[in-house]
C-alpha cells in the first residue's frame, strides 16, 4: 500500500479518542464510529494483515490491533453457521468488512437472580451488508448471528476483554447456561 493509506493504527488511535470522548454513551459511539471504520474498511488489503488469534466461535480470525483494552480483529463467518444467542461481559461492535450477516440483538428484560432463566426481547434484527456496523453493548449486549453469504468477514471491535465465562441463551425456552465459549484441549 501507499503511504497515504489509512493505517489499522490510525484507526485504533481514532477509535480510543471516541471511546474517551464518548465513554458509555454506546449510541454516539456507534455513531462515532461510522467514520474510522468506514477508512478501514474500504481498504482492500486487510485480508493480508493481522496476527492469528485463537477465536470462540469460528476457525479464523486475526488480531489487527491489540492493547489490553482495545482489540480489533477481522473474522470470518462461515456461511450458515449460526452463532446462539451469547453475551460478552463487554461491548462489541461487528462492521462488515465483506458479505452479508443476519443478526439479532436482545434485551434482557428479567432481572437475573433465577439462576438459568432469561426473558430476552428482540430489540434489533436486521441484515447486516458490507460497510454496515452494529455495536452491542448494556442494556442490549446480547446478540446471535449467521453469515447468509460466503466469505464474509467482519471486523470486530472490542473494548476490553471478554467475559471468561458467557451466558449462551435460548430464547424459545427463556433459559440460559453459562460455560467458556470454547472448548479447549
Amino acid at each position: 500500500m501507499s503511504g497515504t493509506a489509512y493505517t489499522i493504527r490510525e484507526c485504533a488511535q481514532s477509535i480510543i479518542g471516541l471511546i474517551g470522548k464518548h465513554g458509555k454513551d454506546y449510541r454516539a459511539l456507534e455513531t462515532a464510529l461510522r467514520t474510522p471504520l468506514g477508512k478501514l474498511l474500504a481498504r482492500p488489503d486487510l485480508l493480508d494483515h493481522g496476527v492469528k488469534r485463537e477465536a470462540n466461535h469460528i476457525d479464523f480470525s486475526r488480531h489487527l490491533y491489540y492493547d489490553g483494552e482495545l482489540s480489533i480483529t477481522l473474522d470470518n463467518f462461515p456461511k450458515g453457521k449460526k452463532i446462539p444467542p451469547h453475551d460478552h461481559g463487554v461491548w462489541e461492535l461487528l462492521a462488515i468488512y465483506r458479505g452479508q450477516v443476519e443478526h439479532t440483538v436482545y434485551e434482557r428484560l428479567d432481572d437475573g437472580s433465577k439462576p438459568g432463566y432469561a426473558d430476552l426481547k428482540v430489540i434489533e434484527d436486521r441484515v447486516l451488508a458490507t460497510g454496515d456496523l452494529s455495536l452491542v453493548a448494556e442494556p442490549a449486549e446480547i446478540h446471535s448471528f449467521s453469515a447468509l453469504t460466503d466469505d464474509c468477514f467482519s471486523v470486530t471491535v472490542v473494548g476490553g476483554n471478554y467475559a471468561a465465562n458467557r451466558h449462551y441463551f435460548n430464547p424459545a425456552e427463556k433459559t440460559y447456561v453459562q460455560r467458556a465459549p470454547k472448548v479447549r484441549g
